[in-house]
Parts: structure tokens; sequence; C-alpha cells
């Protein structure tokens, strides 16, 4: 079965939440929307307090050329604006503003539908939030777009459920994807542990677009991975799969995209998975963007233990939350609310680390053929140009050689501040 080189096998705890279907909660009473939910400049408040706004309302525009604009995910009164957020008071009626809709949308041109992308505020839902309009228009000619199906985070099955309750739909979006590139090829990148999602999607391909089912193996879901195990196409260590001829894109973005066309609705919620160990009652959640997390726990029917860890995102890449004040943003594609255990104690506060062992294990899992170990040893003696020379900006921060370390190393940490400083130096 295809895969890439290095990677881990994880314990994936996706059981707790794969066959429970898309559940839709009560609306917020309010919610706190970012003003920067994706890569780049955050986008500039166009209302005031005061000001009624309904469902789908743009609140924020873009500005400069990498960013993406803000709409209302509720109906109800302007309560706050700065230049980090603006928060909403619900008038529980959730009157909806769409964006204008084709009566053909098969047949709108490239730049039609690069721009009903632009105007919904699209960016990628799979964690980076780049916004999609502009890795829509790659500086270099296309010939295949992936569709990025791996979802290979454990305990997320976000993706999962829409694939499988929105099937259809997501074909959909992904023909209008290739529309927009350009391309006759297109490829979903699946793991074998969604067989049932995959032989679905594949009943519904059209001529030029093809499931191709992927070893289960972390971080399958990686761009640079899928290139690989799919094309047997190497993306350059630093560089991007625009450079091989390839765009990737993952489920939501694409629904998100199809919803937009078709439906005229702007990106103001997302499917999020809300799992762990902690909770009651685990859940796949479509969630209003700017929903505080302690709104959505009830949703799950509360804690069945108090968690010794939040994290915004899955247990390998996530980051840690200390408070439930925090808001549901475009990226947040899962919630995890964990008890000290497996886990939990991979991260900082739970971890007792030891000198290096020299074993060379995280040598043998990176996925993209770097030296953790020396990296990290080069970061604690501060030896700054020899990091430059090892190009540890080529890591793409999954986490494998520190969830590997026999030694319980922060190695993802060192390196990641590694990484900033190298680039501060370099500026």
């Amino acid at each position: 079965m295809r895969t890439f080189k290095g990677g881990v096998y994880l314990d994936e705890q996706k059981h707790l939440t794969e066959a429970k279907p898309i559940k839709t909660p009560a609306l917020p009473s309010y919610v706190s929307i970012p003003l920067k939910q994706h890569i780049g400049v955050p986008a500039r408040p166009l209302v005031k307090v005061g000001d009624r706004v309904r469902t789908g309302t743009k609140i924020a525009e873009r500005q400069g050329e990498i960013s993406a604009n803000v709409h209302s995910s509720i109906s109800g009164e302007v309560k706050e604006v700065s230049l980090e957020k603006i928060v909403i008071i619900s008038d529980g009626k959730d009157e909806k503003e769409n964006l204008a809709i084709s009566a053909d949308p098969p047949n709108l041109t490239q730049e039609e539908i690069k721009k009903i992308i632009e105007e919904a505020g699209i960016v990628g839902l799979g964690g980076a939030g780049f916004p999609s309009a502009i890795k829509f228009s790659p500086p270099r000619k296309i010939d295949t777009f992936i569709l990025n199906a791996a979802e290979c985070e454990p305990y997320l099955t976000a993706d999962h459920r829409l694939m499988l309750e929105k099937t259809e739909e997501i074909i959909k979006g992904m023909k209008l994807v290739m529309k927009v590139l350009g391309v006759k090829k297109g490829y979903i990148g699946i793991e074998d542990n969604k067989r049932n999602a995959g032989e679905k999607l594949a009943h519904f391909c059209p001529v030029g677009i093809e499931v191709k089912l992927l070893r289960t193996k972390y971080p399958q879901g990686g761009e640079k991975q899928l290139v690989r195990a799919i094309l047997n196409r190497e993306v350059p260590l630093k560089g991007f799969p625009y450079e091989v001829g390839v765009v990737v894109s993952n489920v939501a973005t694409v629904f998100a995209i199809y919803e937009a066309v078709y439906l005229g609705k702007p990106l103001y919620e997302r499917i999020v998975t809300f799992s762990g160990d902690a909770l009651e009652q685990p859940e796949n959640i479509r969630v209003r963007i700017g929903t505080l997390l302690k709104e959505l726990i009830k949703e799950c029917k509360g804690f069945k233990q108090k968690p010794e860890q939040v994290i915004i995102g899955g247990p390998m890449m996530g980051e840690a939350q200390a408070d439930l004040n925090t808001p549901v943003s475009k990226t947040t594609n899962g919630v995890l609310f964990l008890r000290a255990g497996k886990w939990a104690k991979k991260k900082e506060s739970f971890k007792e680390e030891f000198p290096c062992l020299h074993c060379g294990r995280c040598v043998e899992v990176c996925p993209v053929g770097l030296n953790p170990c020396l990296s990290a040893l080069m970061a604690e003696r501060e030896e700054w140009k020899g990091l430059e020379e090892l190009e540890i900006d080529g890591c793409i921060e999954c986490g494998c050689c520190e969830y590997i370390c026999p030694a319980q190393r922060r190695l993802l940490t060192l390196i990641r501040n590694a990484k900033r400083k190298t680039k501060e130096l370099i500026k």
C-alpha cells in the first residue's frame, strides 16, 4: 500500500467519535470572532459597536495580499470591536445574509469561482489557514490536484464524518477547485482506516478523479508526504507542492468552497471534533466561528473527570490551551480534553526529560529526512549558523521525533524555537 518514508504508527483513538454523526447545537448567546484566523495580515473591521448584523454579514475585510474576509456567524448586535476581535450578541433569529449565487455554478469561469472563494473568506481548514484564493493562484503551471482526506492526527474525525455525510457535495467542490486550477486530473488521498468514506467517495467520482487508499501512518496528511505517496514526486525540502505541479487542499476546505459557490454561504461555521478521555460524551459538532470552548462542553455532557490538558488540534501538532474562553476559529478542527496519561504526558508539563541517548530513532522517523537530535543539541548550544546548514527551516513540525524519543526530550519545542531564531537572524 502507498505510503512515505519515515513517520510513526499511533494509537488513534478515533473510535470515540468516528461513528458519531455531525451534531448541530443551539445558537450561541454571543460570539467572539478573531480578526486573524489565517496566515498573513488581520482583517480590517467594517462594523462599529451598536451595528446590527446578520449571519453571513461581512464584518471585516482582507488587508494586503495575504489576508481573508471575516463574516458574522450569528445575527444580532455588535457589542465590541477591537483590532483583535469583534464580539456580537445574538438576537436568536439567525437571519442570513448570503453571497450572490449563480444559477449554473459548474459553468462559472475560473476567475468567478476564485472571486467567490475570496469573498467567502475561505482559508485552508486543515490547520495552516492559508487564504484559498491565493493558494489556487500558483506561480507555476499545475497538472494535478490532490484532495487531502488523510486526517492523520489521533482523535480527529471531523473530515471523516463530512466525507460520509456530504460525499456528493465534496466531489462537486473538488471539481470547482480543479476548474480554477485548470487541471484534468485529481486524486483523493485517504488512509485505509477510513475505507467506508473512500468507497463512498469513489462511487461519486467522475472521470478524472481517483481515490487512492494510503497506509495509515502519521503524518500522512502532510502535503509533501501525500505528493510522495500518490505521485512519487519529491517536493523540495523548503519548497511547496506547486513546484512539482501539484496543489493540495483538505476536505473541509473543499466543502466550504462548495457551500460558497452553490449556496452563497460565507465561511462562518465548521465541523469540529470534541474528544478525549476527560469528556463524558465526545462528539463531532457543527460550530459557529467565535463560539467559546466552554459553551460547547455541555454538548458533550460535560466532563467525567477534570482534564489535565486541553489541546486545540490533534495531540501531535496541536496547541495546549489554558483558557476555556478561547473561541473556535476557522482553523479549529478539533479540541481535545485529556487526563494525564499516554497523550497528555507527551506535552511539556507532563514530561521528565533525560539526556539524549544518541539512539537515532528520531532520524529514522523524520518524514523529511532531517536530524532532529543533532538539531536540538545545537539549539541548546545556540549554534544558529550550524542550524542553518542543517536546513532546520525544512522541518514540518509534525512531532514524530519527540513522540518516539525514549529520553522524552522536548525536541519539537527546541526545533520550533530554533527555527524562529534562525529566521530572525536571517532578517
